[in-house]
């Protein structure tokens, strides 16, 4: 008699796409219902409510203007949806943006979360910073986050570019890099780049082998397999990875990022760290993985 075998299912991904109801969250939404197709994933649509405005005055009087809060959330979550026909599951939490969003993808084991963002001026970012940012920095999964001045019309992650600059955070990054090609049978261009006032020709050399040892030394061996090229350039980090990116027709850049730690809100509040700039400047996604 023989014996069958059942293969083991595997569980679906979950996509998480916040949401403030304007058009930078649908073009996220878009995004990750097309991505979700391959395997058909799980998105869910979330949006924080703010407890700001029942969070004073009498407990009755609170309570009512909770309800009235909420009921308002609901609806507007209600109308969104059906407003850019999309058909997802939803999910409304309580507190602040940033901070619950991104405790609301630890604690749903979250594998990829999807941001709009208006990529604010440095100007109105020193005083508003960036909701967007303290997420990918509070969260331990994957985010990716699509700028205003993105082009790319492929929903897909089949030609990823790593941007690294060798710092243990972005080394730190690899096995997560690693995982995701893999669920997306990605390939990977990684690009690192240095000052350009490094002129001597040896040391240009030097720099270049280091770069591949260290990246070998610390990619696995599914990541080595799927690395196509490893080059280092010296520029404007900025404009080093948007040509890159150009260049490799990547679907994504890949960037290992620190935790802002006790210092996050401060820290998306900083006009020119790399990864706002890059996002501020890509035409196409920018995956945050943090280190």
């Amino acid at each position: 008699m023989k014996t069958v075998v059942k293969a083991a299912r595997r569980p679906k991904r979950k996509i998480a796409v916040p949401t403030d109801f304007f058009p930078s969250s649908a073009s996220a939404m878009a995004y990750a219902l097309a991505l979700a197709k391959s395997d058909k994933s799980r998105v869910v649509a979330v949006y924080a409510v703010d407890p700001f405005e029942y969070s004073f005055g009498p407990s009755d009087l609170r309570y009512i203007k909770k309800q009235e809060v909420w009921a308002r959330a609901h609806e507007a979550m209600s109308q969104w949806l059906k407003a850019n026909k999309f058909s997802c599951a939803t999910s409304l939490i309580e507190g602040e943006a940033g901070p619950a969003i991104a405790q609301f993808i630890d604690q749903q084991g979250i594998d990829l979360t999807v941001l709009g963002t208006s990529a604010r001026s440095h100007a109105a970012r020193l005083l508003l910073g960036s909701v967007a940012e303290e997420i990918f920095r509070k969260a331990s999964g994957n985010v990716l986050v699509l700028a205003p001045r993105m082009r790319s019309n492929r929903h897909q992650l089949k030609r990823l570019l790593f941007a690294t600059d060798l710092e243990t955070h972005s080394l730190a990054a690899l096995s997560h890099l690693s995982k995701l090609a893999r669920k997306f049978d990605s390939t990977i261009s990684v690009i690192r780049a240095v000052h350009p006032d490094i002129r001597s020709r040896p040391e240009r050399s030097r720099i270049g082998r280091e770069t591949k040892l260290k990246i070998h030394t610390a990619s696995d061996s599914n990541l080595r397999k799927r690395i196509k090229q490893i080059q280092v350039k010296f520029g404007h980090p900025v404009k080093v990875i948007a040509a890159a990116a150009k260049a490799s027709k990547a679907d994504a850049i890949v960037m290992g990022i620190r935790s802002g730690g006790e210092w996050d809100r401060a820290a998306t509040h900083i006009p020119w760290a790399l990864a706002h700039r890059v996002i501020a400047e890509a035409r196409c996604p920018v995956l945050t993985i943090r280190g």
